[in-house]
Parts: structure tokens; C-alpha cells; sequence
């Protein structure tokens, strides 16, 4: 039996003559795991849940649900609950009854609803609640309600379209890591929507990073966050220090008018490139033994790191998280490890991008 529970196959949708929503999408989806849509506004990501759900029809393409293509199946019919951004209760019932909702229109037995109730109510620590009004009813306990609507109907996959964005600061944080954990308990398949970086990194097993309609690059937050495959996945996954350079040779780069070494190889010489280095990854040091050395020209005190930007004799802007303090004006020095270059070629597709990785990981397994 395949791992795969959901598979796109060159989806596209378009709204009339409206410009391209989704452009030629395809990819899958495994049970059991945490899946995060990621992307700014209007990139698409919304309207894959959409099309998940079967609330809108793919313009082409084929949408398969386990093995089975579902494009023509109608939105009830379909093993998938959806919590949307406002939750969508209904507020003229109380929990029980708008937990309940989905079983009443099963016409199950009143028994059997109770005991899927409180299991659901059970699994998101609302037990006790069952009485109590949706008015009276917190942001975080909206969403658990929300959450345990969706769960009560057994599906093997739950769509989340940003329920965290109303929640503010610190119930957010904690309601990322009841999902998660909610998520490995249940054992099924989450799909969930955000433009938040943060909370993507935090709470995914992987990632789809979307831009204009299209998939830039997908894998685990461990993987997208260390080795980002163009500018636009480098500047949106966290913050990024990104400049042009020359691919000499293989492990060794040159830019800010110096040659480094660094991890990364199979380009051609003298190859056109653009560098990414993450600002947690530059060391200050004394300007004098300095890799790179710039001229602070502003430092904002952060809590658990100062945020310091500078700029080298090329112009070239730096940003770096550091906790030792440099004053606007400073001349301070960087160093950092090859490890901390990433490098980036033009143009890179993620199929040529994943060979190249492979490469590395061979290179390294023969003792290269």
C-alpha cells in the first residue's frame, strides 16, 4: 500500500481571464505527516486547500485521493474537514452542539454522538466545556472547538487555512505546539496554510514554499531553511545575508573581493552565483583578523541578540545576530565557517537542485 495520500498532477487554476492562480502544480502528500503551504499573499497556497476540499475545480490537471481521482468528487464526499481562519462556528449552538454538527447530519444515534463528542472534546482539553456558549469561549478555545469539529468525523486529512493569524503573540506560540502535538496524537495527515515563517519552521515535518502560483522549493524545515534554492526561498524563510559572487571551483568561492572556501561543488568554473549566508552564521570579530570587514551603520537590541548591520568596502550590506554589541560606526571584522556559504546558482530547477545535494551526499559516502 503507498505512502501517498494525496498526489497533484500538473494542476492549474484560473479564474475567467483572470491571471493564473495555479500554474502546472504537482506534488504528494503522505500519511501522517505535517504539511505546510507557505507563502505571501495570492501565491496559491489557499487555493490548493480549496481544491483539497473540493470547494473549487481544477481550470486542468488531475487531483488524486488515495489512489483515486477525485476531481469530479463533490466536496461532502470527500475524507477531509477543513478549519478556516475564522473558525466558522456556528453561534447560536454551544460546543457540544457545534462539535457535534457533522454527526447530527449522519443521523447517528444520540449515544453515539456523545461518546464521539467528548473524545474529540477529550483530545483538545475541552472536556467540561460541553455547555458553554461560543460567545463565552476564548480565541484559543474558538480554535479548539474548530479543531475538534473537524477531528469528531474521523478524516484522514484536516486543512488548517491560517486558524492561528487572530490569536495574538503568546497564545499563538502555545496553540503551535498543541497542533503539533494534537497531530502526532491522531496520527493523520494536516495540511496547513500560513505566511508566517516562523510558524512554518516550528511545526511542519515539510514544507511547499509557493510564489506566484508555483512550488519554489519543498523538503523539511531543516532542509529549506539551510539550503534555500533561489533568493525568493532564502529572503521569505528567515532573514538572509545575499550576495553576487563567482563559483571558481569546485569548494571555492569569491566574493566582497576575496576567495573563500566553502562545501559546495559540480558548477562549472568561474560560474555566476549568488551567496546566502545567515546572519546567526557571521561571528564578529576584530577588524584587523576579520574575513570580511564592515562599517556598522545600525544596531537594534533584539532581547536574546543584538541585530547589527554593516556595510564592506563593495557595498555589499550585512546583516548579523550576534551577542556582543558594536556601536553605529564600529569597524568590526566577520568570520564564518564554509560550512555557513550557500551557494546558489541562477535559474536552478529543484529536480537539478536535489541532484546536486545527492552529489554532495555520494561525494561525502565515497570519502571525497
Amino acid at each position: 500500500m503507498t505512502n501517498t495520500i494525496i498526489q497533484f498532477n500538473n494542476v492549474t487554476k484560473q479564474y475567467d481571464n483572470d491571471p493564473v492562480v495555479l500554474d502546472n502544480v504537482s506534488f504528494e502528500i503522505e500519511r501522517g505527516k505535517f504539511y505546510t503551504l507557505l507563502g505571501p499573499s495570492g501565491c496559491g497556497k489557499t487555493t490548493i486547500l480549496r481544491l483539497i476540499a473540493g470547494f473549487t475545480e481544477a481550470s486542468s490537471g488531475e487531483i488524486y485521493f488515495d489512489n483515486k481521482k477525485i476531481n469530479n468528487i463533490p466536496a461532502n464526499k470527500r475524507q477531509v474537514n477543513t478549519v478556516f481562519q475564522d473558525y466558522a462556528l456556528f453561534p447560536h449552538l454551544n460546543v457540544f452542539e457545534n462539535v457535534a454538527f457533522g454527526l447530527r447530519i449522519k443521523k447517528m444515534k444520540n449515544t453515539e454522538v456523545e461518546a464521539k463528542v467528548k473524545e474529540a472534546l477529550s483530545f483538545v482539553n475541552l472536556l467540561g466545556y460541553e455547555q458553554r456558549e461560543i460567545k463565552e469561549m476564548s480565541g484559543g478555545q474558538r480554535q479548539r472547538v474548530a479543531i475538534a469539529r473537524a477531528i469528531v468525523n474521523e478524516p484522514e486529512v484536516i486543512l488548517l487555512d491560517e486558524p492561528l493569524s487572530a490569536l495574538d503573540l503568546k497564545l499563538r506560540y502555545q496553540m503551535q505546539g498543541e497542533l503539533r502535538d494534537l497531530q502526532r496524537r491522531l496520527g493523520i495527515t494536516f495540511i496547513f496554510v500560513t505566511h508566517d515563517q516562523e510558524e512554518a519552521l516550528a511545526m511542519s515535518d515539510e514544507i511547499f514554499v509557493l510564489n506566484k502560483g508555483k512550488i519554489q522549493q519543498s523538503g523539511t524545515p531543516i532542509d529549506i531553511y539551510d539550503e534555500p534554492i533561489n533568493r525568493f526561498v532564502a529572503d521569505f524563510i528567515g532573514e538572509s545575508n545575499i550576495v553576487k559572487g563567482t563559483m571558481i571551483e569546485d569548494f571555492l568561492v569569491e566574493f566582497g573581493g576575496k576567495r573563500f572556501e566553502c562545501v559546495d561543488q559540480g558548477m562549472n568554473p568561474n560560474e555566476p552565483i549568488e551567496i546566502v549566508i545567515r546572519p546567526e552564521d557571521l561571528e564578529i570579530t576584530s577588524f584587523d583578523s576579520g574575513m570580511l570587514k564592515i562599517e556598522v551603520t545600525s544596531q537594534l537590541f533584539r532581547g536574546v541578540h543584538y541585530e547589527i548591520t554593516g556595510v564592506d568596502h563593495d557595498g555589499n550590506e550585512w546583516l548579523v545576530h550576534s551577542t556582543k554589541k558594536a556601536e553605529v560606526g564600529d569597524k568590526i571584522g566577520l568570520h564564518f565557517s564554509p560550512e555557513a556559504i550557500h551557494v546558489m546558482r541562477f535559474n536552478e530547477t529543484e529536480e537539478d537542485f536535489d541532484r546536486r545535494l545527492e552529489s554532495y551526499a555520494e561525494g561525502e559516502a565515497d570519502g571525497k
